[in-house]
């Protein structure tokens, strides 16, 4: 099984990912970026980063099942990542996300949503400035609008309550 997550920059999908990696089992697929490393993050762990020039040439040798330019950088996918496990668990942006949806009925899409105070507050608490939230929250508004080409749409109120429903959604998926 694959199921990807997806939704606005911010929402909580990290969080929630790294929350159920304590309740279940499953593969996280780790996507490639060219963007630079945060302080908190571990390359190989969080995002393969690598260099434009890498990332481009992944591109023409075909490697990726789905890579987007996002802001400045490229993300992407690679094939040998979603082959690792039985069930995996990919974290996209929307367009790589609604693209493998739409191509592979057995993919699974959960886009994960908050509402737009609390987002903006989580931008600025990243210590992202005025100009760049704004950006993020005009994209924000664009990707909902994708949300009916994905199998489950949660509104992240309460972190408990939403990985709540996620495990009824995999433990429901799992049965059939």
């Amino acid at each position: 099984m694959i199921v990807i997550f997806s939704g606005p920059s911010g929402v909580g999908k990290s969080t929630i990912i790294n929350l159920l990696r304590s309740k279940i089992d499953f593969y996280f697929s780790i996507s490639h970026t060219t963007r630079p490393m945060r302080d908190d993050e571990k390359d190989k762990q969080d995002y393969y980063f690598i260099s434009e020039d890498v990332f481009k040439e992944m591109v023409s040798n075909e490697e990726f099942i789905e890579y987007e330019r996002y802001g400045s950088f490229f993300y992407g996918t690679s094939k040998n990542e979603i082959t690792k496990s039985d069930f995996t668990i990919l974290d996209l942006e929307v367009n790589g996300a609604t693209k493998l949806l739409s191509s592979n009925s057995e993919f699974v899409g959960i886009f994960v949503d908050i509402d737009d105070e609390i987002l903006i507050n989580r931008l600025t608490e990243r210590g992202h400035d005025h100009q760049f939230i704004e950006e993020r929250m005009k994209l924000a508004s664009e990707q909902r609008k994708s949300m009916p080409k994905f199998d489950y749409v949660l509104k992240n109120i309460d972190l408990n309550t939403t990985l709540k429903e996620i495990l009824d959604i995999l433990y429901d998926l799992e049965k059939k």
